[in-house]
C-alpha cells in the first residue's frame, strides 16, 4: 500500500525555499497561515496551499505556486522527471578535493602572478 501522505520534489531544498517565500507573501497578502514543514510532508495539503496562492490574485504568490508546482514529482511526465533527477544528482553530488583546491587557486591573485 503506497503513502499517500508522502510529498516527492525534485529538489527539497529549493521546494522548502519556496514554501517559506509563499508562507510570508500569503500571510502579508491574505492573512493566511500555512505550515511549510506538513506542505513538505504531505502531497494534498502542498495541493491545497498551490491552489490557494494561485487564486490570491497576487503575481508574486501565482509566480512562487508555479515554481513549487512545478517541483513536485507527482505532476511531472516520466521524462521531465528523469531529466530533473539528473539534474538534481549532479547539483547534490560531493565535490572532490581536487575541485577544491581548482575552486581556491583561482583567489590566489598575487600567488598566480609571482
Amino acid at each position: 500500500m503506497q503513502d499517500t501522505t508522502i510529498n516527492e520534489f525534485v529538489n527539497r531544498s529549493e521546494a522548502f525555499s519556496i514554501a517559506t517565500l509563499i508562507y510570508a507573501r500569503l500571510r502579508r497578502v491574505t492573512g493566511r497561515v500555512i505550515d511549510v514543514t506538513y506542505l513538505m510532508q504531505n502531497q494534498d495539503y502542498a495541493k491545497h496551499v498551490i491552489n490557494l496562492a494561485l487564486s490570491a490574485n497576487d503575481s508574486e504568490l501565482q509566480r512562487q505556486a508555479e515554481r513549487l508546482s512545478s517541483l513536485m514529482v507527482c505532476d511531472l511526465e516520466p521524462d521531465q522527471m528523469k531529466m530533473k533527477e539528473e539534474i538534481a544528482e549532479i547539483y547534490e553530488s560531493e565535490v572532490t578535493e581536487e575541485e577544491i583546491y581548482r575552486a581556491q587557486v583561482s583567489h590566489h591573485y598575487i600567488g598566480a602572478l609571482r
